[in-house]
């Protein structure tokens, strides 16, 4: 809350606690006691001059968020700044954060593996039935293993969220809603549900639904409530039996997610897990057939995650000093 800035500068101000009317903002000065709803809550101002000031604070405020309140990138990944190279954690594009695969090095495919992720230079030969081609540096998520043995990470004994990739992103300075877009590739023999989920504690995660673009025909949203082996909530799937897919080679653009969660805020624990929707039966590559545990993996491009900056208690206490100022200016009058 903005008020907690301007508590040592301006002595004689109470907070009844009280629910006010009106939107947070808002505020009026009455002469002698004088009321102000601040953010939400009744506080009263026993000084006169500093009801002034203090009003002329929010109005400045207000004005500041109005004008400057844009969603910016808090941390990006497109992948152009890394080497060709055997990767298992590219650097971000843009901002600080890890990015890293989860569970390509734990089960039997059909050896275990060891992760193998790697950056690619995308070709128009993996350009799909959609006829959407990326041919920028894109992240591949697998695991390897060499000869004799062979393995490739993506399992269907992987229980559900358990396989795929993880983007961490401090959102410390930053409100909400936050933002995450993303592109995403699957061979024909990749995976063909994935589910997003974000975290505001570093362990626990929580489904989240994804919002489909204008070039991502063929990827359908789906939500189970009744299977045990796919995510008890929001998916995508690139299924070719059941879903009207284009089977694979695909990228889809643009995906989107809103996370309103305040909790997700202002957050150094902040997440996100780009993972497998489903287990057993229903993981199935994007031909609609059993995964065969050989072979498949998924790429991922433009991976972003955004906010609202907040401003720096610095810049508000200028704020604060203009609206003192004025009080001065009003005595120096009288």
């Amino acid at each position: 809350m903005l008020f907690e800035y301007f508590c040592p500068i301006l002595a004689g101000i109470e907070s009844s606690g009280k629910p006010a009317v009106g939107r947070p903002g808002d505020f009026s000065v009455v002469c002698g006691f004088a009321p102000l709803i601040w953010e939400g809550r009744i506080v009263k101002v026993f000084n006169t001059r500093r009801a002034i000031a203090l009003a002329a604070v929010i109005g400045a405020s207000a004005m500041f968020s109005a004008s400057g309140a844009k969603a910016s990138v808090i941390t990006a990944w497109n992948f152009d700044n890394d080497t060709v190279a055997v990767n298992n954690s590219p650097a971000p594009s843009v901002g600080v954060g890890t990015a890293s695969s989860i569970g390509m090095n734990l089960y039997p495919t059909p050896s275990v593996g060891v992760t193998t992720d790697d950056v690619v230079l995308g070709k128009s030969s993996d350009t799909g039935a959609n006829a959407v081609a990326d041919t920028t540096n894109t992240w591949r998520v697998r695991g390897q293993l060499g000869s004799p043995s062979t393995a490739n990470g993506w399992s269907s004994a992987a229980p559900i969220g358990t396989q795929g990739a993880q983007f961490a992103a401090s959102t410390v300075g930053y409100s909400g809603p936050i933002n995450v877009s993303f592109d995403w590739y699957t061979t024909s023999q990749g995976e063909a549900n994935l589910q997003l989920e974000y975290t505001n504690d570093g362990t626990d995660f929580i489904n989240v639904p994804i919002t489909l673009s204008g070039s991502d025909t063929g990827l359908s949203v789906l939500t189970n409530s009744t299977s045990s082996s796919t995510v008890a909530g929001s998916y995508v799937s690139d299924n070719l039996l059941t879903n009207g897919s284009k089977a694979g080679q695909d990228w889809f653009t643009g995906l989107t997610a809103t996370i309103n969660d305040p909790l997700a805020a202002n957050d150094p624990n902040f997440a996100i897990e780009l993972v497998n929707a489903s287990t057993g039966t229903d993981d199935v590559s994007t031909q609609g057939t059993a995964l065969n545990n050989s072979s498949g993996n998924w790429r991922f491009d433009n991976v972003v995650i955004s906010g609202t900056a907040v401003p720096e208690p610095a810049c508000l206490a200028t704020l604060a000093l203009a609206g003192l100022g004025l009080t001065g200016r009003r005595r120096s009058r009288r």
